[in-house]
């Protein structure tokens, strides 16, 4: 069972936004302008990066689970 490309990228994509929410929120660094900046624009960041790791755990857990009745 190999991931799908566009799987992998959008799991990249999720990794690198909650990486860069973690460090606005935790380490107070503006990794974006102030222009683009808005409450609690961290949370949604989180919230955008586990929705794009989503497709992939879904994959990987319907492998595991057609696997398992095999």
């Amino acid at each position: 069972m190999k991931l799908p490309i566009h799987l992998l990228l959008l799991d990249m994509l999720g990794c690198v936004l909650i990486g860069g929410a973690m460090a606005m929120h935790l380490g107070d660094v503006p990794l974006l302008p102030e222009q683009y900046r808005f409450d609690n624009d961290t949370l949604v960041y989180i919230l955008l990066g586990v929705a794009c790791m989503m497709p992939a755990v879904i994959f990987i857990l319907n492998g595991i689970r057609n696997r398992h009745k095999s």
